[in-house]
Formats: structure tokens, C-alpha cells, sequence
């Protein structure tokens, strides 16, 4: 493997990367099409056609630029045209909605037909015409007019007996499906005549990076295992934040505009009641309230106070009362009309009206002529403000007052419509800071991290030979968004380049330290044959035999939870030990020529517990699993019979390590086809059949049925080392 280079971001050529938010072609984009939807609307107002056209250019702005500039169009404009109309602005959430569709429909790679079109251009009618159609009827109550639209209305109206809502909504929709499909037939044709180089470069891309393919963020989003990513938090986070300050910003706005609402329709009363009062000769009153309608200039009064009824809108009552201990003495009552129509004929003079219960509090005050607060009263005309005029006679003293009422109902029909209004407002910029948020964290935080997140983890559990390939896609990855993921980005690519340099260094230290491990074992191996005369390689060819017999017993599916990687290089590794006891045998029995006598083979057996004794000696010096405890394995009981009638210790079945029970038959096979100074090798064949023949006495079955499917392998081994 070459060698490893960390990772590292020129300095330089990262600070030359744009990271800006907006590029100057970009910004050109929007004045352009914030000027093309004005000037469009402005030809528009100047025919009496119920058109506005004021989409071309905010259809053309997203989709060159994206949504971002889309809809920073869409508001500018009706920004713009709320100095000029006084009510556009109320409708720029409409106009930024479009922008959002518009944006969906352009980024789609999907293939266009005509039925795409067609529903692209109803959806965005559906938004300015039916919604906006709504907003329009909200505001002022009723649909504004103009020739075709009234045409329209009329058809509806008379064709279908529509009321004059549905014929209006009808109306407003299928004109604004005609002025929405002019306006993508102008943008489209626009944007033909523009070059495709110019076209490209207008394009805000959020993109800080390589982009991730949908794959990639897949697998980011599957590795969370249901748990809130970065970017559903960032939502969350940015969603809740801007709809709880347009909440705040409202509600404040309500109190505020009720209260000061309140006190304007208070002040307004009290100018109201102030005129009735100078029309009263204070010095009268009491005649009055004795001789009514026969008193000199009373009926000319009462008129005077009924005009000043009539002329004020927002007046409910108007009447001028005496209070007395028994109750309110009438001097003047105007006729009334309620909300809904119906006529209340102003009481006679002389008539004592009872006190409300919310006057009780006030009464004493009122007795003796001094001035009280506006109260709220609820009675069956329903819930009324009542203001107080004091009117003073020519001494001075108050002897009656000109009382006006105002229906709250109409505070709660302002706050209404107030509140609706505000919402509206808001609306526009709650859609820009919601959508703004969303994209900036998406394409400044979610998707550094998440191709971050994705690389490291590749990083983390790669293999060594990919390295290099996984050190040049994390380079690759090239975050440049200008501020702290970036420096982030950095840290991690240095930290990664040094980890892995750290990683390989350890890696070949080990396999130095694993060569070195596997020399000294070759070393002692071959110290022990080379006292055995005739073995023949014995040590290099048993280890062959083991490979060979492990690898059939994992494809077989035997014993797959003890045959681990590990365990398998770790026998093999060691195999050459398993007759390091030997080094205790004298020459004499170990190269005897003869059959050995009985003394002279129990001399011999004692080579696998000479060899156990060794290894474990060897083991107690080295703290932690290594590869030493195998080798001591098959070393002591690599002699031991399946059917138990083996040695040193007799053990039987799989109670033998499964390492000394593979040496077994490496071990018996090789001295049988091998030639020793007290035999010839025998035929393959025949040396076959004594292995099959002991398999279930003196080998386990399975190791046997592993060794004889894999003899050409076998045969290869031998051939290798009878060549040699």
C-alpha cells in the first residue's frame, strides 16, 4: 500500500470558494423581476380590465433563481404596490405561496406534458383567485367590480342561481385562472429568448458542497434508527420560533388596538353627546319634563337631537336623562334602528326608566350632577357603551345628562377585522423567515453534517486497502459554507488524515510484530524437526492440512461459532507448534530406526504434555487471548481418539479442542504418506482409507468429511513438497 497522505484544504483556494448568501447576479435577478411585476400591474390598473398580471415576474424569478429569490419578489412587489393601492400587502402571502408551487413545479425532474401545465396553472389560480377571492371578501365585504367580472357574476348568478358569494368566487377564480396562464405564457417565453450560459449562472444554489446524491441522505436519515435529526429540530426550531412571535406581535396588537379603539369610540361618543347638550336650554328641563311636547321649542329640540342621532354612525342611543332617587327621568329620547333593522321608538318625556345594575355603583354621583366614567352596560339591546355629558344650567348646576351608546359589538367587529388584517401582514413575512430558515439550515448545516456524518462513518469501518479511495471522497466533500462548519469541516478531514496515518502505522507494526511472531514459531518448530531426521517438512505441510480442513468445516457450516477469522489464523499460526514437546524426547527414541518398545513409546507420549507445560509456561508471561492457547491445545491433545481412547488425558467427542481434533488427522495423514527411517509412506489410497476408517473412533466425522472433499486440494499440498 502507497503511503498515506492526510487530508488538507488549501487555505487559499477554500477562501476563493463563494459562501455568500446572495451573488450579485442573483440580487440583479430579483430588481428585475420585482420591476417586471410592477410595471405589469401598473399597465393593468390603467384599463378596467380585472386582470393584475403581477406574477410574470416572480413565475420567471423562481424558475431561474430557485424559491429563495422567488419569494423575495413576490413580497418586494406587493410591498411596492401597497404604497401605491393601499391593500397589497395583504396579499403577498398569496403571491409567495405561488412562488413556493412555482419553484416545486420548475424543480421537479419529472418530464412536463401538457396535463403538468395545465394543473400547474389551476393550482396557482386556485391561490391568487379562490384564496385571494376570500381575502378580497374578508376585507371589504364585498367583491369588487368590474366589467367582465360582473358578466361573469351575472352568468352565475342567473344560469345557476348562485347568491352573490359563489357567483363571485366562481367569478374571481375562472378570471384569475385567464390572468395566471398569461403570466406563465409571458415568463416561459421570457425565459426562451434568455442564453442558456446567463440562465445557469442566475441559479441560487444552496449547495456549500458536493451535493449528496438521495441515496446518501437515505442512508444518513437510516442510520438515526428514529430519532430527531439536526434538520427536523432546526424545523421544528424555526416553524415554532416565527409562529409564536407572529402570535406575540398579534396579540399585543389586539390588546393595544382594543383598548385604543375603545377610547377613540368613547371620545367619539362624547363629542356626539356634547353636541346634543348644546342644543338643550338647561333652564328648561324641568318644564320639560312637566309639559313634554307643549313646552316652547321642545319639538324643535327633539329634531335636532334625532339629527345629530342619525348623522353619527357609530351612535346606538341617544337621549338625555334626569336621575332622581327613583330611577332616570326622561327629557329627550331619540328613535332608534338596531343592527338588524328594527325601529325602537324613543320613550315620552316625563317617563322614569329604571337604573341598569351596572349604574347602581354610579348613582349618587350622578344625582348630584357629578361626571362618571364610560360604563358597559348589557341589557336586551345587548352589550353597550354608555358615555355621560353633564349639561349645566345657567347657575351652574348640572340637571341633566346627554347620554350616547355605542354597541361593543362594533369594538369586536373592528378587532375582528383588525386582527385579520395583522395576520395577513404577517403571514407574508412568516412565510419568507419559515421558508429562508428552512433553506439555509438545510444547505448551511443539515447537509455539511449529514455528509460529515456519512463519510466519517465510512472512515470508521473501512478496510486498509480503502484508505486512500476514503480519504480522497471525504476531500472530495469540499464544504465551503463561509463560517464555523466549515472551520468544523477542516478539523475533522486534519483529524481523520492523522487518525488514519496513526492506524496504518499501527498496522504495520503489527504485521511486523505478527512476523516476527510467526518467524520465532517457525524457528522453534524447526529446532524440534531437526532432531527428527525424517519428517520431511512435516510442520509446513500439517499447517496446509489445517487451513485446508478449517476452511471446509466454515463452508460446511460446522462449528460456525467457534470458526471466527481469528480463531482460524490463529490455529493455523500455531500449527507448527503442536510437536514442540519433542524437544524433551532424547534421540535415541526420537530417530530410533526400529519399532519403538513399550517403554521407549511411553517416552514418546509424553511429548504432548511436555509440549502442553511449555506453551503454558509461555502463555503466563503474555496477559490477555493470544493465539499461544491454541498452539497449546494441539500440542497436548492433539493424540487424543474421538472414541476417547487416546492420550494423555483420554478425553473424547468434542470435549478434544476442536484444534487438536483438526491436527489429528493433518498429523496422521502426513506420517502416513510421508516416509519415516521405521517405515516406507504408504499409498494415497490406502492412507485414505485408514483416515476413513477411523472417522468416529479415532476423528471427528465431520473433520474427516471436510479433508476428503477437498483432496485435490490435499494432493496439491503434497505434490508441493515431494517437488521440493
Amino acid at each position: 500500500m502507497s503511503e498515506l497522505r492526510t487530508l488538507n484544504i488549501d487555505k487559499k483556494q477554500a477562501e476563493k470558494k463563494d459562501s455568500r448568501l446572495f451573488r450579485p447576479s442573483v440580487i440583479v435577478l430579483i430588481i428585475a423581476g420585482t420591476l417586471l411585476n410592477l410595471i405589469l400591474s401598473w399597465l393593468m390598473r390603467q384599463t378596467d380590465l380585472p386582470f393584475y398580471v403581477d406574477t410574470v415576474g416572480t413565475i420567471l424569478t423562481t424558475a431561474l433563481g430557485g424559491i429563495i429569490p422567488g419569494i423575495i419578489t413576490a413580497l418586494i412587489t406587493n410591498i411596492v404596490n401597497f404604497a401605491m393601492d393601499g391593500e397589497s400587502i395583504f396579499y403577498a402571502s398569496l403571491n409567495m405561496l405561488i412562488a413556493i408551487v412555482t419553484a416545486g413545479f420548475f424543480e421537479s425532474k419529472r418530464k412536463k406534458h401538457l396535463l403538468h401545465h395545465v394543473l400547474y396553472v389551476l393550482a396557482i389560480a386556485f391561490i391568487g383567485g379562490v384564496i385571494g377571492g376570500l381575502i378580497t371578501w374578508f376585507l371589504y365585504g364585498e367583491p369588487s367590480s368590474s366589467p367582465l367580472s360582473d358578466a361573469i357574476m351575472d352568468f352565475y348568478t342567473n344560469s345557476f342561481k348562485f347568491n352573490t358569494f359563489w357567483s363571485f368566487m366562481f367569478s374571481v377564480y375562472l378570471t384569475d385562472i385567464i390572468d395566471k396562464a398569461i403570466s406563465y405564457i409571458a415568463a416561459v417565453w421570457i425565459m426562451y429568448l434568455l442564453p442558456e450560459k446567463l440562465k445557469k449562472s442566475l441559479f441560487m444554489s444552496g449547495w456549500r458542497q458536493k451535493k449528496l446524491s438521495k441515496e446518501d441522505q437515505r442512508a444518513v436519515k437510516k442510520n438515526l434508527k428514529g430519532k430527531l435529526s439536526i434538520g427536523t429540530r432546526t424545523i421544528v426550531l424555526v416553524i415554532a420560533s416565527t409562529f409564536l412571535m407572529t402570535v406575540i406581535v398579534t396579540v399585543f396588537s389586539l390588546i393595544n388596538y382594543r383598548r385604543y379603539t375603545k377610547e377613540w369610540i368613547a371620545q367619539n361618543a362624547e363629542q356626539v353627546a356634547y353636541l346634543a347638550a348644546g342644543q338643550i336650554d338647561a333652564d328648561k328641563v324641568e318644564d320639560y319634563l312637566r309639559y313634554g311636547y307643549d313646552t316652547a321649542g321642545y319639538t324643535r329640540t327633539h329634531e335636532k337631537i334625532q339629527n345629530i342621532m342619525d348623522s353619527s354612525a357609530n351612535i346606538q342611543f341617544l337621549y338625555i336623562y334626569k336621575f332622581e332617587q327613583d330611577g332616570c327621568h326622561v327629557v329627550f329620547d331619540s328613535d332608534a334602528r338596531l343592527p338588524d333593522g328594527t325601529m325602537i321608538k324613543g320613550d315620552e318625556p316625563g317617563a322614569v326608566v329604571p337604573y341598569e345594575p351596572e349604574l347602581e355603583p354610579y348613582i349618587q354621583q350622578l344625582i348630584r350632577g357629578e361626571r362618571i366614567p364610560a360604563i358597559e352596560t348589557h341589557d336586551r339591546y345587548g352589550s353597550l357603551l354608555s358615555v355621560y355629558y353633564p349639561i349645566y344650567n345657567s347657575n351652574g348646576r348640572c340637571v341633566c345628562y346627554a347620554i350616547t351608546n355605542v354597541n361593543i359589538q362594533t369594538i369586536s367587529s373592528f378587532s375582528f377585522d383588525f386582527v385579520g388584517r395583522v395576520v395577513l401582514l404577517f403571514l407574508g413575512f412568516f412565510i419568507l423567515a419559515v421558508v429562508t430558515g428552512l433553506w439555509i439550515s438545510r444547505y448551511r448545516i443539515v447537509m455539511p453534517l449529514a455528509g460529515m456524518t456519512k463519510y466519517a462513518d465510512e472512515v470508521a469501518f473501512m478496510d486498509e486497502d480503502e484508505y486512500e479511495n476514503k480519504l480522497k471522497k471525504m476531500e472530495s466533500l469540499d464544504i465551503h459554507t463561509g463560517d464555523e462548519m466549515q472551520l468544523l469541516y477542516k478539523a475533522l478531514c486534519k483529524m481523520t488524515g492523522d487518525t488514519v496515518s496513526q492506524m496504518n502505522d499501527i498496522r504495520m507494526k503489527s504485521e511486523e510484530i505478527a512476523k516476527m511472531q510467526n518467524g520465532l514459531i517457525i524457528t522453534m518448530a524447526d529446532m524440534v524437526e531437526s532432531r527428527d531426521s525424517d519428517t520431511g517438512a512435516h510442520i509446513q505441510k500439517t499447517a496446509a492440512y489445517v487451513r485446508i480442513i478449517l476452511q471446509g468445516l466454515k463452508k460446511n457450516g460446522y462449528y460456525t461459532e467457534k470458526l471466527t477469522d481469528k480463531y482460524m489464523q490463529d490455529v493455523e499460526m500455531s500449527a507448527p507448534l503442536h510437536d514442540i514437546g519433542k524437544i524433551n524426547i532424547s534421540d535415541t527414541v526420537l530417530n530410533k530406526p526400529g519399532k519403538l518398545t513399550d517403554e521407549e513409546y511411553a517416552i514418546m507420549k509424553t511429548h504432548t504434555t511436555a509440549g502442553k507445560n511449555i506453551l503454558e509456561s509461555a502463555i503466563s508471561t503474555v496477559e490477555g487471548d493470544n493465539y499461544l492457547k491454541e498452539a497449546r491445545n494441539m500440542a497436548g491433545y492433539h493424540h487424543e481418539r474421538w472414541d476417547g481412547k487416546g492420550y494423555p488425558e483420554g478425553l473424547h467427542g468434542e470435549v478434544i479442542p476442536l484444534s487438536a481434533r483438526v491436527m489429528a488427522v493433518a498429523d496422521v495423514f502426513d506420517a502416513l504418506v510421508s516416509p519415516r527411517i521405521y517405515k516406507p509412506p504408504f499409498p494415497l489410497e490406502k492412507a485414505l482409507q485408514i483416515i476413513q476408517e477411523g472417522s468416529g473412533t479415532q476423528f471427528d466425522p465431520k473433520v474427516v468429511e471436510v479433508f476428503m472433499e477437498a483432496l485435490p486440494e490435499v494432493k496439491n499440498v503434497m505434490n508441493k513438497y515431494r517437488e521440493s
